[in-house]
């Protein structure tokens, strides 16, 4: 894809998920793949391989209905998975999923890894339960080292609802606006603490550290070894960030 580009799509008849490649001038689309299950979220590049690169997606398992909204259906038959597609033809290459099918599997960040060893995907989880009590428990986060899938247990409630995730030197961000906060954890998942910030939801990489992003606040947290937060306001109180963000390279930015 030297000259393309993928995205996530859904069939709005069926419900499936589908990778879409697209002509990165035209957007022409010039070939789609089945994501195999539904509700397709993130997909990110995997090239740990050398000389081979696949896709890995996220099937958040909800099915929805354009003419329903976003009302979630048939909760009880969720079947959310993580896959692994080939990145030059979209053949499956492998697929796992969680033992609770009420865990929907949405936003995807990579750690590095040390020499030898696999880098970790971190997946964002959102908790789908009927009962109250189990979806406020219920993990936000999920690791993956290229064989097994498990998610991360905390002692620490965060209304079971992972909105973003990023990778950083020494762990994990997610977003938690359910909890008003940042859930911080190690890079093997150990939890660290939950950094208040109403509506937290983005977060982004940035150094050592991420930027997350509230309802009309940004927070600026670094890891463990540095430990600092700087909240910024914004102004006008009009405006409000969005769920989800990234970061520009130096190079794209100008002066």
């Amino acid at each position: 894809m030297a000259n393309g580009f993928s995205t996530t799509e859904t069939n709005l008849e069926t419900g499936a998920g589908l990778v879409g490649v697209r002509d990165a001038r035209s957007l022409h689309k010039l070939d789609e793949w089945p994501t195999f299950g539904i509700d397709a979220h993130e997909l990110l590049w995997d090239t740990s391989e050398p000389g081979r690169a696949t896709l890995m997606v996220a099937n958040g398992g909800v099915l929805t209905q354009p003419e329903t909204g976003r009302a979630k259906l048939d909760l009880d038959q969720m079947d959310s998975s993580l896959v692994r597609l080939d990145a030059a033809s979209g053949a499956l290459l492998g697929q796992w999923r969680l033992a609770d099918q009420r865990l929907s599997l949405r936003h995807l960040a990579w750690q590095s890894a040390p020499a030898g060893k696999n880098p970790l995907l971190g997946i964002a989880l959102q908790a789908e339960h009927d009962n109250a009590a189990q979806k406020n428990r219920a993990p936000v986060l999920a690791l993956f080292d290229g064989t097994m899938l498990k998610p991360v247990q905390t002692t620490t409630s965060l209304a079971g609802y992972g909105g973003a995730i990023c990778a950083m030197q020494d762990g994990w961000a997610v977003g938690c606006p359910r909890a008003n906060g940042v859930a911080l954890f190690g890079n093997d998942g150990s939890w660290r603490e939950l950094v208040a910030l109403p509506h937290a939801c983005a977060v982004a990489t940035v150094e050592d550290g991420c930027w997350a992003g509230g309802q009309d606040e940004a927070l600026w947290t670094i890891g463990e070894t540095k430990a600092a937060n700087i909240t910024l306001t914004l102004s006008p109180d009009t405006v409000r960030l969005d769920n989800h963000w990234t970061l520009m390279p130096k190079s794209s930015r100008k002066a």
